[in-house]
């Protein structure tokens, strides 16, 4: 099993920087997480064949106080990362035929748009759409499950825009998001998607961004979520099931709606889409 994203890439991030022994003791910890979770500074430094102090200064350079606290700080990340397989393993136990299964998730689906919709707020959504509308550019950020509801956003939100919409994540890695997010201005829009397991990457580009002064509008599952607290605006939608780490179809509808709102409100959204239309008239001749 591999340590959580958050520290994998924690470890990532510095480690061109670091020297053959700090180097020896992160890949001993990507290695053999599992291990390293239960075991004393000694045996670190054994099996990665350094010091304790070298063990010691890796730590701190991870940006922990201790070996205890990067030790404990492992643990969570690899409890949480068993999280949805020990879901998976119990849901499987249950007597149920395939037929079972499939409402279950349909069941789960539905629960999440219903729990979407109760939590709703007007001023929260009043507030979202005002950003979309004003602002002359908006940047979308969306890694790994959410990367499909940022793609839907940028083709729903260009059509009804005359804002620029840029899809600042990719799949490529980083560099280019970062590139795009360089040039975020105070009146531009970032909005931010990510479900559990969160996306480093996204609340990496939101916080550049949000430093920069643009308005991050987040799209997540909870107020726990680690884009709530820097987000100008949060919409949420729960992504709980019973057989997967997590089902994107609540906060796939928030987008859907989002993009419903905005054209709502676009004065001439009826001659945009008429446009559209007859310029793709003859792909639907038959």
């Amino acid at each position: 099993m591999k340590p959580s994203t958050d520290l994998s890439n924690r470890i990532a991030q510095i480690y061109p920087s670091l020297s053959n022994g700090h180097r020896r003791a992160a890949d001993f910890v990507l290695q053999h997480p599992l291990d390293v979770a239960t075991m004393p500074i000694e045996g670190l430094a054994e099996g990665s064949g350094t010091s304790n102090a070298t063990v010691t200064r890796f730590v701190r350079a991870l940006g922990y106080g201790s070996y205890g606290e990067f030790r404990s700080a492992l643990s969570a990340a690899l409890k949480l990362a068993h999280a949805p397989v020990d879901s998976f393993a119990g849901a499987r136990s249950e007597a149920g035929s395939i037929y079972t299964t499939f409402a279950t998730a349909l069941v789960d689906q539905a629960a999440n748009l219903q729990a979407a919709r109760d939590g709703l707020t007007e001023a929260a959504v009043t507030r979202a759409v005002e950003l979309v509308l004003k602002a002359p550019r908006v940047f979308i950020a969306a890694s790994g499950a959410s990367h499909h509801i940022g793609s839907f956003l940028e083709d729903g939100l260009a059509l009804y825009l005359d804002a620029d919409v840029v899809f600042a994540s990719s799949r490529t890695g980083p560099e280019r998001a970062v590139r795009h997010m360089m040039s975020a201005r105070p009146d531009d829009l970032v909005v931010a998607i990510s479900v559990p397991r969160y996306s480093r990457a996204t609340l990496d580009l939101a916080n550049f961004a949000k430093k920069r002064g643009a308005a991050v509008l987040a799209l997540t599952d909870s107020p726990t979520s680690p884009l709530a607290p820097i987000a100008d605006v949060t919409l949420f939608a729960p992504a709980r099931s019973h057989l997967l780490p997590n089902s994107p179809t609540a906060v796939f509808a928030l987008a859907d709606a989002l993009i419903a709102a905005v054209a709502r409100e676009r004065p001439d959204a009826v001659e945009a889409l008429k446009e559209l239309s007859e310029s793709l008239l003859w792909t639907f001749f038959r």
